[in-house]
């Protein structure tokens, strides 16, 4: 057990990879010592351990393993986190969908944590139309499962149909989504505690929505999230608010965003907002505030396009010359407050 609990998880990693990526040619390699050892090491292993260790890998992988020996062929089956790349979605097993294999032979009372890895190079992957059934499928049985956890990423600009047990989901701990939550129907993600989207649009009337479904929701993170026009957070559970926005200058129109959240504790704001006024209007309850986001001067991203009758860097320079003002005055309120640079060019 000493040994196990200095184990690392890339070594078994390695391991399994070396002898798991091309097992028809197992035989014909060399054996190294190393290899031996460590073999013999993991074997020492509880079973116990030995599904924790598999709950870390690529679940097309953990299946894999069952082909190692008699103890290890049905270790898998235990495992209750289940990791899929978008590949595996419509791959097939003796004409039954590797989704639909891996849930049938789980013997696991729950499922911890589901991962959808809808991604390519570390960038969203598009054109996911094809593999939207089997998504849906995969959720309605995690939801059957009674998954806790959801991380799911697509990116694809289509809207996701989604199953309806997905929305009612009460066991659901934590969400991290990049698939486009527009969704007019009732939610009801009762235990809910934390919630991450990212790379999608969404109105306002969406968010009302998703909130008053989420009572017990605590953390909310906001990432490249467009389309919003005004954060209402009315729940005292809610202390926790991130927003790292990537907006497009579109200019034309006075874009603006209203944070009203009289019971939230703790707000970052990070990256570059271009010309979006974020506008704290109740935040009367802040503890920790970290304002690191950028504004970038009108006359930098529009260059020689810019017209000086038009568009009036003075001007402009001092509504957020206001902002700042009114954000110092908004929080004081807090303990901590963290600002960053943009604040200083902007004052001075």
């Amino acid at each position: 057990m000493a040994w196990g609990q200095k184990f690392k998880i890339t070594h078994f990693q390695q391991f399994i990879s070396s002898i798991l990526i091309n097992p028809s040619s197992k035989k014909k390699q060399k054996v190294t010592v190393v290899e031996e050892t460590l073999h013999d090491r993991i074997s020492e292993l509880p079973d116990s351990l030995l599904v924790q260790i598999l709950s870390f890998l690529y679940t097309k992988h953990a299946v894999r393993t069952s082909i190692l020996s008699k103890r290890w062929r049905y270790l898998w089956t235990s495992v209750d986190c289940f990791f899929f790349d978008i590949k595996n979605l419509l791959k097939t097993r003796n004409s039954v969908s590797f989704v639909d294999f891996v849930f049938a032979h789980s013997i696991s009372p729950k499922l911890k944590k589901l991962e959808l890895d809808c991604s390519s190079n570390w960038r969203p992957c598009r054109g996911l139309s094809e593999y939207i059934p089997r998504i849906s499928r995969c959720l309605s049985l995690a939801v059957e499962k009674n998954v806790e956890n959801i991380v799911f990423i697509s990116g694809d600009e289509s809207d996701c149909t989604l199953p309806e047990s997905f929305w009612s989901c009460s066991s659901l701990i934590s969400l991290e989504s990049g698939c486009y939550l527009n969704y007019d129907g009732v939610i009801a993600w009762k235990s809910l505690k934390s919630i991450k989207l990212k790379w999608m649009t969404l109105s306002d009337d969406h968010v009302v929505n998703l909130l008053s479904g989420c009572p017990a929701l605590e953390t909310m993170e906001l990432r490249r999230v467009y389309g919003l026009s005004r954060l209402d957070i009315r729940s005292s559970k809610l202390k926790r608010l991130k927003l790292k926005p990537l907006s497009s200058p579109d200019y034309g129109r006075d874009r603006s965003l209203e944070i009203i959240a009289p019971y939230l504790q703790q707000l970052e704001i990070k990256g570059d907002l271009y010309d979006l006024k974020c506008r704290l209007v109740d935040v009367s309850s802040m503890v920790n505030a970290k304002l690191t986001f950028n504004i970038t001067c009108i006359k930098d991203i529009l260059g020689e396009e810019i017209d000086d009758e038009e568009y009036n860097c003075h001007d402009y320079h001092q509504v957020f010359r206001t902002l700042v003002q009114d954000y110092l005055q908004k929080l004081s309120c807090a303990d901590e407050l963290t600002l960053g640079t943009w604040f200083t060019e902007v004052c001075f």
